[in-house]
């Protein structure tokens, strides 16, 4: 698969969850970094500033993505909100070893005008981590993490920094519901709670009988927490994929049908699961793939390189190689417009194309 489905559940049986003692309408902590490498220097939040606070590490990969949004937000928003990303979780925590800034110094370096915001360094001892990242409940599998702080020095927004577009632009007009934020925010985290304690029974199944035994634990969650039903289908298909994928065809389609229609990233992650392998080692729906691609790229409007890629194969799979060769072009040319798109994508893109002309040709 392209990109990671929901993994909550089994990322929890690694890493356990961190206690949740900070949450949207609190104040924010202090700034107390160990190093500032980038832009000017933030000692402290001023009174009627708008302020995004992102955590990232060299190591996490969406955060080199994130990264360029991020620095776009920044030029946008540059006379109204100051952006601060904060290099965390590069050591295990605790010693005073700081060799590791060495590194984090040169990412910046290397990344440049695509990081063009304040940033800084957590030390060693990992005062913002824990002060931040761990006070809201999020541990290293949460990376990048943005916080908004709104003029009165609240957070007023927790998040993927890929997701904080809109929630910007209601906080600066002045239209953004910080109540409702925060009773919102408050029923994730009891859901939350939930879900922890389902994680200590897939724990002990996962350890009792491997990943198949974790099957049975989410059928009685469904039942459980009703209301959570649909994601614990998600994970379960996941699960499918890995101990059972002769099942996962049915699964796929009960939620393409109802609660998952309309979204664009699940079915283009289901779908392109279905189609990527040439010889698969079961028989898979074919045109239940390309109906999946199909709904995906209609959610966005055609304008997604990625879900286009995963309809031209859909369209290759199902032996309209034609079809195939026309959105797979569409596709190359998109991605070539974005110049943040690693040349080795584009190449993967252009040999797809090769391969489905080569079946015509022949």
């Amino acid at each position: 698969m392209r990109q990671t489905l929901s993994l909550a559940i089994l990322a929890a049986l690694i890493s356990g969850a961190h206690a949740q003692d900070m949450t949207i309408g609190d104040r924010a902590p202090k700034l107390d970094v160990a190093k500032w490498v980038k832009g000017k220097p933030v000692k402290e939040f001023k009174a009627g500033r708008l302020y995004v606070v992102e955590f990232w590490a060299t190591w996490c990969g969406p955060c080199r993505v994130s990264i360029p949004h991020i620095t776009k937000l920044a030029l946008k928003y540059k006379d109204k909100i100051t952006f601060i990303g904060v290099d965390v979780w590069e050591t295990p925590g605790g010693g005073t070893d700081t060799s590791y800034m060495d590194g984090v110094v040169q990412y910046v370096e290397d990344m440049g005008e695509k990081m063009d915001y304040n940033v800084a360094i957590d030390g060693p001892e990992g005062t913002m981590a824990k002060s931040w990242m761990e006070a809201a409940g999020r541990s290293r599998i949460h990376i990048p993490t943005a916080f908004i702080v709104n003029g009165d020095g609240v957070i007023a927004w927790i998040g993927h920094p890929m997701e904080m577009d809109e929630t910007l632009g209601k906080v600066i007009a002045g239209t953004y519901d910080l109540e409702a934020a925060v009773e919102a925010f408050e029923k994730q985290r009891l859901q939350s709670a939930a879900l922890d304690k389902l994680a200590q029974k897939l724990r002990v199944a996962y350890q009792s009988g491997g990943m198949g035994a974790m099957l049975p634990v989410l059928d009685e969650a469904m039942v459980e927490i009703p209301e959570l039903k649909t994601y614990f289908q998600v994970e379960k298909l996941e699960l499918l994929m890995q101990v059972d994928p002769a099942q996962v065809a049915d699964l796929a389609r009960e939620l393409f049908e109802s609660e998952m229609k309309d979204d664009a990233g699940f079915l283009n992650n289901i779908a392109w699961w279905m189609i990527e392998r040439d010889k698969p080692p079961i028989k898979i729906d074919y045109k239940l793939a390309l109906g999946m691609a199909e709904r995906a790229c209609e959610l966005t409007k055609h304008e997604d390189p990625t879900y286009l890629d995963t309809l031209a194969l859909a369209h290759f799979r199902n032996g309209n190689v034609k079809k195939a060769i026309e959105v797979q072009e569409k596709a190359i040319a998109l991605l070539e417009k974005d110049e943040d798109v690693p040349e080795e994508m584009v190449e993967e893109f252009k040999s797809r194309l090769k391969k489905f002309k080569e079946k015509k040709g022949g």
